[in-house]
């Protein structure tokens, strides 16, 4: 059988047909003009049969549905979400059940993506790992037994532990968490400091402050900028000190990078794992691995479909 996945994001909706062994094989997406629960749910129905129809499916093939979106999610309600300030208690997963007429699962975004990772993905061979997201902040997900664990009110916040006591103000009301120090966001607010201080020579301060992006700082680095060097460095050390903290709670097997730090490069991977190996304990019988994600672009479609893909073979 076939499942959907459903990714809703602040600004698209992406959609996708996914056989039972997580091949993707249609997709269609589709800004969003009217945000309304009542439009976005319509935007899913006729991307949904689309796909089908793309993928040469008939409708009686497709076993079930499932769909991630940003926010706190319970027993099949959009609680809230930051993207869409006027969707509160929204019963979406009801809502598209209602209309697309295959069971529906509703999951948080985060979590489907991790769901991605486990089915067909870098972790698809581990029962236990950890995924932290390098976007504009820090996500985290965590699978033990093959299972997601949202822990008790679905606010396991890994970006959010403090690595430095009193540290950088963040914006959840802490000081010193690991998203003010090691996301994408964070490396480009050290990086405007930086190019704007006159006690440094940088490529950095030839750039407009106000445009510099995060790869600007990986390709200074690459050209041999010492402070954009010396940045990136501290960045990878903050994570690999963060990841001994994860394992020493959670006892990974894996612990899987993604988003858009993650697809710095390979050295950049490598000095998360050199500066978790400084801050681990030396002997240990089965070291973590880190890897990057391998899904991809499409992991919110994915693993939303894992989700109905799971949810079938129980029920």
């Amino acid at each position: 059988m076939n499942f959907i996945g459903v990714d809703i994001g602040g600004t698209s909706v992406k959609v996708g047909i996914v056989s039972s062994e997580g091949v993707l094989l249609a997709r269609a997406q589709q800004e969003i003009d009217a945000r309304h629960p009542e439009a976005i749910v319509d935007l899913c129905v006729s991307l949904s049969h689309q796909c089908a129809t793309d993928a040469n499916l008939e409708w009686s093939e497709v076993a079930g549905l499932g769909v991630g979106c940003p926010g706190q999610v319970s027993n099949g309600v959009l609680v809230a979400a930051a993207n869409f300030v006027c969707w509160n208690n929204v019963p979406l997963e009801a809502l598209l059940r209602e209309r697309i007429g295959v069971p529906s699962l509703l999951v948080n975004d985060a979590d489907a993506a991790v769901a991605a990772e486990h089915w067909v993905g870098a972790a698809s061979h581990v029962k236990n790992f950890v995924m932290i997201t390098l976007g504009t902040g820090v996500g985290f997900g965590v699978v033990n037994d093959d299972k997601i664990i949202a822990g008790g009110t679905g606010m396991i916040e890994g970006g959010h532990i403090i690595v430095v006591p009193n540290g950088r103000p963040c914006g959840c009301t802490q000081k010193g968490c690991l998203e003010r120090y090691s996301s994408a966001s964070a490396v480009i607010e050290q990086a405007k400091l930086k190019a704007i201080d006159p006690s440094l020579t940088t490529i950095l301060s030839e750039k407009k402050v106000d445009d510099i992006t995060a790869k600007d700082v990986f390709d200074a680095a690459d050209a041999g900028d010492q402070v954009s060097i010396d940045l990136i460095a501290e960045v990878a050390d903050y994570l690999g000190f963060a990841c001994v903290n994860f394992c020493r709670i959670l006892d990974p097997e894996m612990i899987v990078l993604s988003g858009g730090l993650a697809e710095a490069g390979e050295g950049f991977i490598q000095q998360i794992r050199d500066a978790y190996t400084k801050y681990t304990w030396t002997k240990l019988p089965n070291p973590v691995v880190i890897e990057k994600a391998s899904v991809g672009y499409d992991s919110g479609i994915i693993g939303a479909a894992a989700f109905a893909y799971k949810a079938s073979k129980i029920n």
